[in-house]
């Protein structure tokens, strides 16, 4: 798995192409420098962690400064998808999270503040289970909360308003 996500960092950027040979050496090096265990369980545990940490610090030594949240996202996505890591989410949450959909249906009443753009994946993620409201809190019930919190120079580390600042406790 881990292979096949460092072969194709070359569609972020060309530069980032890896032989299957130096990623055989990180391999071999991430083994060499698991402790011995004699019971199987914890050796092979042992040794899938050390392989992903070694395999993660040696290609995120060589990625650009942008692109290592890219290729942390890519891995810890594909970890989720083979249920290594246990989050709950939904291939809907997931496709909005990675595609962000756009519908046009409806106008955008908040046009002083919020770009189209954002008012259009709004209206698309008011299809996810437990989002239904949120178009309407945003631009009826209290915009000028939401737009205090837009405005904020670091949003993604403050509470949204209403009852939407419980999504601190949910992966999605």
């Amino acid at each position: 798995m881990l292979y096949f996500l460092l072969i194709q960092l070359w569609i972020i950027d060309h530069m980032y192409q890896y032989s299957l040979e130096s990623f055989q050496n990180f391999f071999f090096k991430a083994i060499e420098k698991t402790e011995e265990n004699e019971d199987i369980t914890i050796r092979t545990n042992d040794l899938i962690l050390s392989i992903r940490i070694t395999v993660y610090q040696w290609v995120s030594r060589g990625l650009f400064e942008r692109h290592k949240q890219i290729f942390l996202s890519q891995l810890i996505f594909r970890l989720m998808q083979k249920q290594v890591v246990e989050v709950a989410y939904t291939p809907q949450q997931m496709s909005f999270l990675i595609n962000c959909p756009t519908s046009t249906a409806v106008a955008n009443p908040l046009k002083k503040w919020l770009p189209d753009k954002a008012w259009y994946s709004i209206n698309k993620l008011i299809e996810i289970e437990g989002f239904e409201q949120f178009a309407t809190n945003l631009s009826k019930d209290a915009p000028s909360r939401f737009q205090m919190w837009y405005n904020e120079l670091d949003p993604e580390d403050r509470a949204l308003p209403l009852e939407w600042r419980s999504l601190e406790n949910t992966p999605f």
